[in-house]
């Protein structure tokens, strides 16, 4: 029988309101089914909304759902889930954490931070890149976009479900009008659930990384932040050389940016670990959150 249940929305690598990416966090999902998973997440009308669940396997479980799908991985929400329970003292900080997802088990680490209630990072499962053979000419027609604003260097990559383009300079990226139907039927085609398109310069000085995700397939014509994009894409860069340390460590780190060109900045830091063989060990985003609403749902 439907009840009220505790939910919040949460903007995530934000720290002020109405920036970032939000998310629905309901964190009272006893007996609640799938099928109300999924009508409730239309009803929020956020990118995601996180279903805070219990585990057997891990500290606790996951599930994340867009208008219109379930997905299988969500960095912001899980970020927003985070913040909202380590606000309510459900998780303690600094703490590390495991957490049940259709993805695997991630680990997540939350940190303390002066200006929220902490900072959250987040493993990030990296896939196998393979060329994408994308034809340039529907490509540039379906974003609006001349040839010679994508990158040759870099050519366009397939990393698990994402189609990953370059552009060149960050003019470019920010020009991008797309044609949600032939991004739609592109991604299709090509099995993709989304385009994510990114060019190394930022708005800001000390980012490296600006980034646009655009997924019509699921349900989101464009998002915010996308942390299952960035994480990836840091592996994706340190592994053919575009971002390199500059003391020679194992370790690369930077701040990356997405969600100007829809009004909604924000900021994330995103760390790729490898080993001595150039081989990447891991990917993390990291970001901080800010709580917006708090309040029940009829559920």
């Amino acid at each position: 029988m439907p009840r009220w249940r505790e939910i919040v929305q949460v903007d995530a690598f934000a720290h002020v309101p109405f920036t970032g990416n939000s998310a629905a966090v309901l964190l009272d999902t006893a007996g609640l089914d799938p099928v109300v998973m999924q009508r409730l997440a239309r009803e929020m009308n956020v990118s995601e909304t996180a279903f805070v669940l219990p585990s057997s396997q891990a500290d606790l479980q996951l599930r994340w759902f867009t208008p219109t799908v379930e997905v299988p991985l969500c960095g912001h929400a899980t970020v927003a889930a985070c913040h909202a329970l380590a606000e309510r003292g459900h998780l303690v900080i600094p703490g590390r954490y495991q957490i049940e997802t259709a993805s695997g088990i991630l680990a997540v680490e939350l940190q303390e931070s002066k200006t929220s209630a902490c900072k959250v990072w987040l493993d990030i499962p990296v896939p196998e890149f393979e060329p994408l053979e994308l034809q340039i000419v529907a490509l540039t027609a379906a974003l609006g976009l001349d040839e010679a604003d994508i990158r040759s260097d870099i050519p366009p990559t397939r990393g698990g479900n994402y189609g990953y383009i370059g552009c060149h300079n960050l003019a470019n990226l920010l020009a991008i009008k797309p044609n949600m139907n032939d991004v739609r039927f592109l991604c299709q085609s090509h099995e993709l659930t989304a385009l994510v398109l990114y060019c190394l310069e930022g708005l800001d000085a000390e980012s490296a990384v600006h980034l646009r995700f655009f997924g019509p397939v699921i349900g989101i014509d464009e998002d915010p932040v996308t942390g299952s994009a960035q994480g990836p894409l840091g592996a994706l860069l340190v592994g053919v050389g575009a971002i390199a340390q500059a003391d020679g460590s194992n370790l690369v780190q930077y701040r990356a940016e997405q969600g100007d060109a829809m009004g909604r900045p924000g900021r994330l830091e995103v760390a790729v670990q490898f080993d001595q063989e150039a081989q990447i060990i891991s990917s993390r985003i990291g970001g901080e959150a800010l709580t917006i609403l708090r309040g029940h749902v009829f559920a």
